[in-house]
């Protein structure tokens, strides 16, 4: 088998969603798309058809890669948000010589760091990663709820809180810019921010988080993409349980979900104490270039 691998940009939709399709159908779960939904996730996700990969067989698509490159607080981060590989030619190559285009080109770009999330059972493709040269830097868990929210005890300092939107947590000192890729503000052009501030008018905390609505404009969900305090609270518990009480207000007997948080994190903690329980956990992997 004489493997060829090419830019999606050169490479047609159509051939972009069958190669997508085939090589996620037997996935943990489920991301078929259509080139819509296709389309939207590249834009909602900086994802780039010229920093992307297909890797043909002949004129048939049998693999893809799809990567974006982003600066956040000066460091060039390129994100594999996606790789896969059809059945039919699983292990044969397909997957590292994809890797091996990425990080070529990462290099190319200038990039500081690579950057992946991975399912946490999915130890083939943690192997691989880790032979590409990836270290695995944190543990993540999405958590969800369908209860109404137990925020437990609130701080008793007086705090304010005001929304924004999603820009302004990347303006805080604290601003997690490691976070996972679409936990970043940068992906939530149609979520926001909701900040806490103390007595003095200093931020101490924020959360980036989104309302999901129906057709009909009815509220559905709600998701939590990020939760952090600074680092020179004393009650980081208690801004967390403030900043999660205002965001699912008004979502008690909604779907409530909380997406790729640290598992060791104050927030994953408070959720847990409030009701929320893990649907999904997954390992973020790293690359220094």
């Amino acid at each position: 088998m004489e493997l060829t691998v090419k830019r999606l940009s050169e490479c047609t939709l159509n051939q972009a969603i069958e190669v997508w399709n085939k090589g996620f159908e037997d996935y943990y779960v489920q991301i078929v798309m259509t080139v819509d939904t296709f389309l939207a996730r590249m834009v909602a996700e900086s994802l780039s058809a010229d920093h992307s990969f297909v890797a043909f067989d002949g004129d048939e698509p049998v693999g893809i890669i799809l990567n974006g490159i982003r600066t956040t607080n000066g460091v060039k981060t390129a994100w594999n948000g996606g790789t896969a590989v059809a059945v039919s030619h699983r292990r044969h190559g397909v997957a590292r010589q994809l890797l091996e285009a990425s990080i070529r080109l990462y290099q190319e770009e200038g990039v500081s760091r690579a950057t992946l999330e991975a399912f946490k059972q999915n130890e083939k493709a943690i192997a691989l990663y880790r032979r590409m040269g990836y270290e695995v830097t944190d543990q993540l868990v999405l958590l969800e709820s369908s209860e109404a929210w137990q925020s437990g005890e609130l701080p008793r300092e007086d705090y304010t809180v005001r929304w924004s939107g999603p820009h302004e947590a990347a303006r805080l000192p604290f601003y997690n810019a490691n976070a996972a890729w679409q936990t970043g503000w940068q992906s939530l052009k149609d979520g926001y921010t909701v900040i806490a501030s103390d007595s003095e008018g200093c931020p101490v905390g924020y959360a980036l988080a989104k309302r999901v609505y129906d057709a009909s404009g009815e509220h559905v969900s709600t998701i939590l993409y990020q939760c952090v305090t600074s680092p020179d609270v004393t009650d980081a518990g208690g801004i967390v349980r403030l900043l999660c009480s205002e965001v699912f207000a008004g979502a008690d007997a909604l779907r409530k979900r909380a997406f790729n948080l640290s598992k060791t994190s104050v927030c994953a903690e408070v959720l847990t104490a409030g009701g929320f329980t893990v649907a999904v956990e997954q390992v973020k992997m790293d690359k220094s270039l």
